[in-house]
């Protein structure tokens, strides 16, 4: 019965008929899919074309079988002499051969093209990128300016409930990369992508913005603002206000403003935009740099909340990052915090400042108030929960950790210390692969990057791979001091104790030009058996109150002098008995 009908199908020219329309179908597609995006359809209306065209299969299936076209006109077919072929079975024949032949565009279409175009839960809810405006003023120097106002930008927008915005880290990684817009939504895990520009001339200044969507590259509105400098923070507000427009009505709806104006002095707020900039580069002469303008800025307007907090900053981040003294740096970083909260409680900044400060005097529960009241002002604010991951790693609350590092990350998944901190979590809860896994994977974003060189190589360190581990290190393209520290620790583990002494000594002289984390040294005498040597190092971190003190109560380093006496008065005088 099947050659029959097999026979009867080619005769009747059916297949023939398929084929045309399956061409058909596609055109139509082509036609329908940028039609739909361009008047900002929900993609549902597209599979529903899609299914339509689908159910057509059967029914040209059936009519094929019955006519056919000759001579210009359509005329009835006749049936094959001696064919038996009809009713019931013959149109479920219809029917299977029409699914048959629809089933590879409609498996392609929810399957193949629906798993590529998909992306994960977060993204489906209404997301944005805001990328670095392009800066076409003609000067350098004025790179501060474009790059302050996309940072506002992103600040005000992460006021808006219900908008996951991503932060300036993982933003600003595409600053002067031609990448398209798809791939940044995808790397960013974002459904809208906004550009801008920013040209300034004298007191005129003029913002150009467009917001795109990043499934399909189609531009949602774009606008130009023309404005005088003075009303810099209108025109942001406005910008802002016009995205949340655009997003809705899957938004909730924002506060009546959502860029307030933080300063009515020009003059102190481009102080302040020099200053971040500086400050993001997280080095000792930006961190020199931002701390001056930032004087400035207070100079102009005392009342600036925003530059104390950003002063503040620069003092805190001297400790790690500019070789500080925190005796010094952390009451004048107090005394800065504190004034930005005296100014203005509800900046969720300055709470994350403060906290940061009380850490270092070991005083958690203070600290820890302060994390939660920031996070609870500015939710969106990546640095709040970065921060506040490793306070809660310190303390041992690994699971709290790794949930902020999570929340971190995913509103800065490009961010190199973000990344770094998921790494350091999963060290710390003896979860070694996992570290190793997360560390060779933030050196994919920047082999130069050494905070994750270090995790990576202690993670080695505790599976036993010291062979690895060194080669980590000899791979470094920017040895450091305190690479070569831990350099020495390893040839300590690996049996050459000279050559581990020898390098030490190198290490001990280059200390005062390049200061190290004390725990390094501790680590070193640790490693030759010095146990006096490794508690007069640790004593010196906790007093000292270095970066390095805060993972005692945590890290495996030290569990095999955990239980002495010594180490546990050093638990106590930190509060984390």
């Amino acid at each position: 019965m099947h050659v029959p009908l097999l026979a009867e199908l080619k005769r009747r020219r059916v297949f023939r008929a398929l084929i045309g329309y399956g061409i058909a179908a596609f055109a139509v597609l082509q036609i329908v899919e940028p039609v739909t995006h361009g008047l900002h359809w929900p993609e549902p209306v597209l599979s529903y074309v899609v299914v339509a065209l689908a159910a057509g299969f059967p029914i040209v299936v059936a009519l094929a079988w019955i006519f056919d076209v000759s001579g210009g006109r359509i005329e009835r077919t006749a049936p094959a002499s001696g064919s038996r072929i009809g009713g019931v079975r013959l149109a479920l024949a219809f029917i299977a051969i029409g699914a048959l032949a629809a089933a590879p565009g409609v498996l392609w279409y929810f399957v193949v093209r629906g798993g590529s175009r998909s992306t994960p839960a977060t993204a489906q809810t209404p997301s944005i990128a805001v990328l670095p405006f392009v800066n076409l003023t003609g000067d350098k120097e004025n790179e501060y300016f474009s790059d302050g106002i996309t940072e506002e930008i992103i600040n005000a927008l992460a006021n808006v409930e219900g908008l996951r915005v991503v932060a300036r880290t993982s933003a600003f990684s595409f600053k002067g990369k031609d990448v398209n817009v798809r791939k940044i939504g995808e790397e960013l895990n974002v459904a809208t992508v906004l550009e801008g520009s920013v040209r300034r001339d004298g007191n005129q200044l003029r913002v150009s913005a467009q917001l795109i969507g990043a499934l399909d590259g189609y531009h949602l509105w774009s606008r130009i603002y023309d404005r005088e400098l003075k009303n810099i923070f209108a025109v942001e507000d406005e910008l802002a206000r016009a995205i949340v427009d655009a997003l809705k009505p899957r938004l909730i709806v924002a506060r009546p403003r959502l860029v307030a104006q933080s300063t009515a002095n020009a003059k102190a707020h481009d102080l302040y935009l020099r200053g971040r900039f500086f400050w993001n580069q997280r080095n000792k002469e930006g961190l020199a740099k931002a701390a001056a303008l930032f004087e400035q800025a207070i100079a102009a307007d005392p009342t600036y909340a925003l530059a104390h907090t950003g002063l503040a900053d620069c003092y805190n981040l001297s400790i790690d990052y500019g070789g500080g003294r925190a005796a010094d740096a952390l009451p004048k970083a107090k005394v800065h915090a504190l004034k930005a909260l005296e100014l203005d409680d509800s900046l969720g900044e300055a709470h994350v400042s403060l906290a940061s400060i009380i850490e270092h005097d070991y005083d958690w529960t203070a600290s820890e108030r302060e994390f939660k009241r920031a996070i609870e002002l500015k939710p969106g604010y990546a640095t709040g929960h970065h921060w506040y991951a490793l306070q809660l790693a310190a303390r041992g609350r690994m699971g709290d950790a790794m949930a902020e590092a999570e929340r971190a990350l995913e509103l800065d998944p490009t961010s190199l210390v973000v990344n770094t901190v998921v790494a350091l979590v999963f060290y710390h809860q003896r979860e070694y692969d996992r570290a190793i896994e997360q560390a060779l994977r933030t050196l994919e974003l920047d082999r130069t990057w050494a905070p994750a060189r270090l995790w990576l190589v202690f993670s080695y360190e505790q599976r036993g791979r010291l062979a690895d581990a060194l080669g980590v290190l000899d791979q470094a393209n920017n040895p450091s001091n305190m690479l070569a520290g831990v350099r020495a620790e390893l040839l300590a583990l690996s049996g050459d104790r000279e050559g581990a002494r020898r390098l030490l000594a190198t290490v001990e002289s280059r200390f005062a030009a390049e200061p190290i984390p004390r725990s390094i040294f501790a680590r070193i005498h640790l490693a030759l058996g010095d146990t006096d040597a490794v508690f007069a190092w640790l004593e010196k971190a906790v007093e000292e109150r270095d970066q390095s003190s805060r993972s005692l109560k945590t890290s495996p380093q030290w569990d095999s002098i955990r239980s002495e006496p010594r180490f546990q008065a050093l638990l106590a005088r930190m509060n984390l008995q």
